[in-house]
C-alpha cells in the first residue's frame, strides 16, 4: 500500500466514523410449512386445495419392512421427478411434519421411484408421503415398521 492509499484509507475511516448507520436485522429464517413448525422439519407443507397437485403416490411394495431400516420400497404414482423427496412419518393436526426421509431415492421415471426405508425407533405403522420441490405433499400412503 502506497502512502497515498494509507491517507485515503484514514480519510476514509475518518469520514465513516462521523456517520451514523441505521441498524438493520433481518428476519429469522423459517422452514417452509406453518411458521409454527421446527427448523429442523424437513421444508414441506401439506398440499391446499386450491393448488394443482405436483404428484401423487398410489402404491407402495413392500409395505413392511424392520424397523433397523434398509428396506428397498418401490412407490409408484404421478408426476414424480429427479427432486421428488420421500418421508416417512406423519402430519401433525398443526401441519408439521415429524418423521425422517428415505435415505436413498432413485427416481426411475415420472411414474415409479426406489427408496430405502430410515430406521425407526419402535413397531408403528407410518405415512409415506412424497415431497415436490415446491413442498407440496401427495396423498400418503403407509409403510409398517415390524420389531
Amino acid at each position: 500500500m502506497t502512502r497515498t492509499h494509507r491517507r485515503a484509507a484514514a480519510i476514509l475511516l475518518a469520514a465513516l466514523s462521523l456517520c451514523t448507520l441505521p441498524s438493520v436485522t433481518a428476519p429469522p429464517a423459517r422452514a417452509a410449512g406453518p411458521a409454527h413448525c421446527s427448523p429442523a422439519s424437513p421444508p414441506v407443507r401439506p398440499g391446499r386445495p386450491d393448488e394443482a397437485p405436483q404428484g401423487q403416490l398410489v402404491a407402495i411394495l413392500p409395505d413392511a419392512g424392520p424397523r433397523s431400516g434398509g428396506t428397498q420400497v418401490t412407490l409408484n404414482g404421478t408426476g414424480l421427478t429427479p427432486y421428488t423427496r420421500v418421508l416417512f412419518g406423519s402430519l401433525g393436526p398443526d401441519g408439521c411434519f415429524t418423521g425422517q426421509e428415505a435415505t436413498t431415492v432413485v427416481v426411475l421415471s415420472d411414474t415409479a421411484l426406489v427408496a430405502v426405508t430410515p430406521p425407526w425407533p419402535a413397531a408403528a405403522t407410518v405415512s409415506v408421503f412424497a415431497a415436490t420441490p415446491c413442498g407440496q405433499l401427495t396423498n400418503p400412503l403407509s409403510f409398517t415398521y415390524l420389531d
